[in-house]
């Protein structure tokens, strides 16, 4: 048994109840060097079926294992969800 270990995690926020934010932090190790970034993703939430497709063919999350991609469509749907009903979003 192996288990696989992802070098990034993802922030998703609400901005103005209107549009998702998404975050996506990668941590490359470099010579005992860790370098962290930002890579951002935004969209209105009557868009939503956009960013998926945009997210697909982000490198970061190609390179994620299965259950964080599948963690991460869960709190986007969610976070759309939240804005319909005009509700706080807290990712869990």
């Amino acid at each position: 048994m192996y288990v696989l270990i992802d070098n990034s995690y993802v922030m998703i926020r609400i901005l103005n109840q209107e549009k998702v934010e998404i975050y996506c932090f990668n941590q490359i190790n470099n010579n005992k060097t860790i370098y962290t970034y930002p890579i951002c993703f935004v969209t209105y939430c009557v868009d939503i079926d956009r960013l998926f497709i945009l997210l697909s063919m982000s490198i970061i999350i190609q390179h994620l294992c299965t259950s964080h991609k599948l963690y991460l469509g869960k709190e986007i749907l969610k976070a759309n969800i939240c804005t319909s009903l005009k509700q706080l979003y807290i990712q869990s």
